[in-house]
């Protein structure tokens, strides 16, 4: 017969054995990122502290416009009902109205204020009537007059008179001296004034500062027009005010107008964002151990895998260092399973290729010693007859060195072929009829014909493979060759092709069995060598190289399929009718 495994030249991973490679290739898939644990945790642990920080920010913000909006509303209501004491009270009883600066001062020391709001009053040139910051906290005491007798008409006393400080010699009143020591600043505070600072300096957020920027001259301005004036604005120190400037009108004269102020928005803000601060902390907590998680389920595996990569390379002794991880059943276990097969794969190959230089260093010496022979022999020869013979010997010699020559370096170069080859849709069915077809057309006289036989069970899909439809027919030529050769007078090599069954139905059987001798039991692997050469008697020596089933091997497992012998046995089981050679190769799916 022929041959083995050819080189290590096998393009796939290789395994112990034929039929676990091919199930080891058939279950193996690319895992879609869509149906992948590790990336359903990598996106959901990174995604929880994310959320916690972006539903903590939503509610700051929340609490921010509705704490502003709710200010606007508290202040213009009492704005207006100031400017509504004020329109009754101090602006005169007369037709042209007027507004009465001691009565509106008097009106203004009246109204009590949330701590934080400042109120002001300005007359119609804009200029300051009243602030409540700048109270005049004097009283006038003057003597009562003596108690009126019981039928004396009782004369309403007029309403003191405003005395700025000047007039009446008290000293001014002075606003306390502000100290400039302060409390030193906690960790978090410190944290905090550095995290708002630089947010303040992110240009957008400036930009919007300087355009809420606050002009108290042009708000009083346009409040004396009759507009009112509602919003929220920063002084020069960055200071958040909301503000609201009602003009203060009697009929339709605008006779001044009143500014009210509340500066405790930052100070609320500034709690929330304490309270906000818990809510910070679990979401950095959260951010640490997801990290921690992802550097003890990826990052450590992968180091492993680095290093162990590193040790292999260093020594062939340490191929099986890399760690097994296929227990995972995510990325990280397919890298593993990928690493450590490619790994065996590589030695194998470095392994078969010194092997295979020392088969085909002793495969070329048989001839070039029996050349030598025959040339130093040829010298000597006395006789026509003798010299023919010798002559003959040398040109069988060179003959099989061609021939071996020539299948060395097909063998050699199909790694590369195979790489480079593009699959395509190989119909099975086809390539056995035509291949018959050839042989019965082209066949010697006497030689046993190749039949192809139609399976008795119809398959349920198309016996279509995935390869190249060139390489795939070397195989069945090879097997063709090999069966023919081994076939006794009347016998007949039969091609058949069929789906498998069970486990297998994703898998095409090509079959190829002659009437010869069978194969011996013990040789049922080691016919696949490279080099195995057993000749049928009265067969010229040399005529085979030994390299043509090791070829086939070689291409079907390019192929993620699988080839084996074995012999086929009479009804009995006492008696070899027979070698049967199975191939089975992937069926092809356009999904």
């Amino acid at each position: 017969m022929v041959s083995k495994p050819s080189m290590a030249s096998d393009i796939n991973i290789k395994k112990p054995k034929a039929v676990a490679s091919a199930k080891v290739a058939r279950s193996s898939r690319v895992r879609s990122i869509a149906f992948s644990s590790l990336a359903r945790a990598i996106f959901i642990s990174n995604m929880v502290g994310l959320l916690i920080l972006v539903v903590g920010a939503l509610t700051l913000n929340e609490v921010r416009r509705g704490l502003i909006d709710t200010k606007l509303q508290n202040l213009y209501s009492q704005a207006e009902l100031i400017t509504n004491i004020l329109a009754s009270d101090a602006t005169g009883d007369g037709v042209i109205p007027t507004l009465d600066i001691d009565a509106a001062r008097a009106s203004m020391r009246r109204v009590a204020l949330p701590d934080g709001t400042r109120v002001r009053l300005f007359g119609p040139e804009a200029n300051l009537i009243a602030d409540s910051e700048m109270a005049d906290t004097v009283i006038d005491v003057e003597p009562l007059d003596p108690p009126a007798d019981a039928g004396d008409e009782l004369t309403p006393e007029p309403a003191p008179r405003y005395r700025p400080p000047e007039e009446t010699g008290y000293p001014k009143p002075q606003k306390p001296a502000k100290t400039e020591s302060r409390p030193a600043l906690s960790i978090g505070e410190r944290i905090e004034s550095a995290v708002i600072g630089a947010v303040r300096a992110i240009p957008s957020f400036k930009n919007r500062r300087d355009r809420l920027r606050r002009n108290l001259d042009r708000d009083v301005r346009r409040a004396l027009l009759g507009d009112p004036v509602v919003g929220e604005q920063y002084n020069d120190d960055e200071t958040l005010l909301v503000s609201v400037s009602l003009p203060v009108q009697r009929v339709q004269a605008v006779l001044g107008v009143v500014t009210l102020e509340s500066s405790d928005v930052e100070r609320i803000l500034a709690n929330e964002r304490r309270a906000l601060g818990p809510i910070a902390l679990l979401a950095f907590f959260m951010t640490l151990l997801t990290s921690l998680a992802l550097t003890l389920f990826i990052a450590l595996p992968i180091r492993r895998l680095a290093k162990a990569a590193e040790i292999v390379q260093r020594s062939s002794e340490n191929r099986d260092a890399i760690p097994d991880l296929s227990g995972r059943r995510d990325e990280i276990g397919d890298l593993s399973v990928a690493l450590r097969s490619m790994t065996s794969g590589l030695y194998d190959r470095i392994d078969d290729i010194a092997n295979f230089a020392a088969d085909v260093a002793h495969e070329i010496k048989n001839p070039l010693t029996s050349l030598r022979s025959a040339t130093e022999t040829f010298e000597h020869a006395k006789t026509k007859e003798q010299r023919e013979k010798l002559l003959g010997i040398i040109q069988n010699d060179v003959g099989r060195m061609d021939r071996l020559i020539t299948d060395i370096s097909r063998a050699s170069r199909m790694d590369a072929e195979l790489a480079r080859a593009e699959g395509e849709p190989v119909e099975l069915e086809k390539l056995l009829t035509d291949m018959a077809d050839f042989y019965t057309q082209t066949g010697s006289p006497g030689a046993p014909p190749v039949r192809y036989v139609t399976s008795d069970e119809p398959s349920q899909v198309a016996l279509v493979v995935r390869g190249s439809g060139e390489k795939l027919g070397q195989v069945v030529r090879n097997l063709i060759d090999n069966a023919l050769t081994f076939s006794p007078k009347g016998g007949e090599v039969r091609l058949r092709v069929r789906q498998g069954k069970g486990d297998d139905a994703g898998m095409a059987v090509l079959t190829v069995d002659d009437d010869g001798k069978g194969i011996p039991p013990d040789n049922l692997e080691s016919i696949f060598d490279r080099f195995y050469t057993e000749r049928p008697k009265g067969m010229a020596f040399g005529s085979h190289s030994g390299l043509g089933l090791a070829i086939c091997r070689q291409i079907i497992r390019a192929h993620k399929g699988s080839i084996h012998a074995e012999n086929r046995m009479a009804a009995g089981g006492d008696a070899v009718t027979g070698a049967k050679f199975t191939v089975e190769i992937p069926l092809w799916s356009q999904g």
